[in-house]
């Protein structure tokens, strides 16, 4: 590889890296702007992921961020996907059911008013 090429390579990487930032710049900035909105949803789906990461151009374990994810299916049928934290991570449980607030695609809470066995886990 010569000089030329190792430049390329670099620019590469900075433009790419800046393709991300400003995509994360504009998705925040346009769920800021967005109101909170709270809508009935069941739970459909619950993933835990952990990514893979690469130090030095090897595979070297799991990124200790995993991301939790969660499906909604909405009232009128639409599903809606989140990165959640790990305490609403660990509460839901697949057909629970209840009022999702989000802002945009930014998970805001999931309040429950049914368990998945159909019986009401919010105190009377």
């Amino acid at each position: 590889m010569n000089i030329s090429e190792g430049i390329f390579i670099v620019l590469l990487m900075i433009i790419s890296l800046s393709f991300v930032v400003i995509f994360i710049l504009l998705q925040n900035l346009i769920n800021n702007r967005k109101p909170h909105t709270s809508i009935e949803a069941k739970v459909i789906e619950i993933n835990g992921r952990y990514s893979r990461y690469i130090y030095f151009g090897k595979p070297s374990g799991f990124n200790q961020n995993p991301r939790y994810i969660i499906t909604f299916r909405l009232k009128n049928g639409k599903k809606m996907v989140f990165i959640c934290p790990l305490p609403e991570y660990k509460w839901v449980e697949l057909g629970d059911e209840g009022i999702l607030t989000h802002q945009g695609s930014r998970f805001i809470s999931f309040k429950i008013a049914i368990h998945r066995n159909n019986y009401s886990r919010l105190p009377k």
